[in-house]
């Protein structure tokens, strides 16, 4: 049974940008207040990684210690919800554009992102983006972004009640790692040069399409 196309959306970088100049200090305050002995804030790339994977990597003088881990994660999405302003955040342009081309029939969107559930809706109601996913999988559930596509795929199964074709599944992302984690999982990538990685880079992981942007969607998507 033939079932829609299933467009899974990455979240920084692909649809909206959080400044590093409100984020890092962010978190930079975070970690000096719980005491926690972490010297990579500044440095650190966070570019394609799971909040589970980032946010664990924090603890590694600290025997990754699963309290502290409770205590930073919630006191970081209590001060993200506080804190971030629409100034700190800016919508990518043709989002709009691209989510209205999805939200036709024979489309589901959903969203695959590396954030915890709770950063994700944040975010996106700062950059005043509407996203009407069905299905998601965070990064919350993994350390390893190479599981949330099986995640993803599988709350479509259950969504569909037909078991469902990873090729007739699309994840829109902008990191090396959106690609490989949807060639890890048999499915269709579209990497788009919206995020710190150039279209160059982009192109020497083989992703199925190679996008400036999210602009001209229906031209590359019907390619």
């Amino acid at each position: 049974m033939i079932h829609p196309w299933i467009i899974l959306f990455d979240v920084d970088g692909t649809l909206l940008n959080v400044e590093n100049t409100f984020m890092r200090p962010l978190l930079r305050g975070i970690v000096d207040e719980l005491e926690i002995s972490y010297e990579g804030i500044e440095t650190d790339s966070f570019s394609g990684r799971t909040d589970r994977d980032i946010f664990s990597s924090f603890l590694v003088n600290h025997e990754y210690d699963q309290s502290l881990y409770m205590k930073l994660k919630n006191t970081y999405l209590q001060r993200l919800s506080v804190n971030l302003e629409p100034k700190h955040v800016s919508k990518l342009a043709y989002v709009d554009e691209a989510i209205s081309y999805f939200s036709k029939e024979g489309f589901i969107i959903g969203l695959l992102t590396g954030n915890f559930p709770e950063a994700a809706k944040i975010k996106l109601e700062g950059a005043n983006i509407t996203l009407d996913y069905t299905i998601s999988a965070f990064g919350d559930s993994f350390k390893d972004r190479n599981m949330l596509p099986k995640l993803a795929r599988q709350k479509a199964t259950e969504m569909l009640n037909h078991e469902v074709d990873p090729q007739r599944c699309v994840i829109v992302g902008d990191t090396p790692k959106d690609i490989l984690c949807a060639k890890n999982n048999g499915m269709k990538s579209v990497a788009v040069a919206t995020g710190m990685y150039s279209k160059e880079i982009l192109k020497t992981y083989e992703p199925d399409v190679v996008a400036d942007s999210l602009e001209h969607v229906s031209s590359w998507f019907n390619w």
